[in-house]
């Protein structure tokens, strides 16, 4: 199923068929796919304000990095800059250097997931209404 998302962890999978088939859709219909990247940054946010608080804390400087990236069809997260380059580091691990993983931004999207999919649902119908699609 290419082009499909697919969210999981452990043995619960969500599957979300036909994204990609709506994005191809709306924009041969013309639509602004400006909605689209905003739909996508909001979603980010969502995961966002919860990965925050869950990022390894002793100075913040990790956790002020954490940021929503702009994307028509994709919701990306971002952790970490030049100044502060070890957000993979901390989020993977690093077991030859004794550094336990703290995967804060996978833990974000676990407890987001049904925030996430409500927003991308609302947000789809609302496009598609909003270019009489529907």
């Amino acid at each position: 199923m290419d082009g499909d998302l697919s969210i999981g962890t452990g043995d619960v999978r969500v599957r979300i068929t036909g994204l990609t088939k709506t994005v191809t859709a709306l924009r041969k219909s013309g639509t602004d796919m400006q909605d689209m990247s905003e739909l996508m940054h909001a979603i980010g946010t969502t995961v966002v304000h919860i990965a925050r608080p869950k990022a390894p804390y002793l100075s913040g400087a990790l956790a002020r990095t954490v940021r929503a990236g702009r994307g028509k069809t994709k919701a990306v997260i971002r952790a970490g800059t030049a100044a502060v380059p070890y957000a993979g580091v901390q989020h993977y691990g690093w077991p030859a250097r004794g550094i336990r993983p703290h995967p804060f931004l996978v833990d974000a999207l676990t407890l987001a997931r049904p925030r996430v999919l409500d927003q991308l649902d609302q947000g789809l119908a609302q496009i598609l209404r909003k270019n009489h699609l529907t």
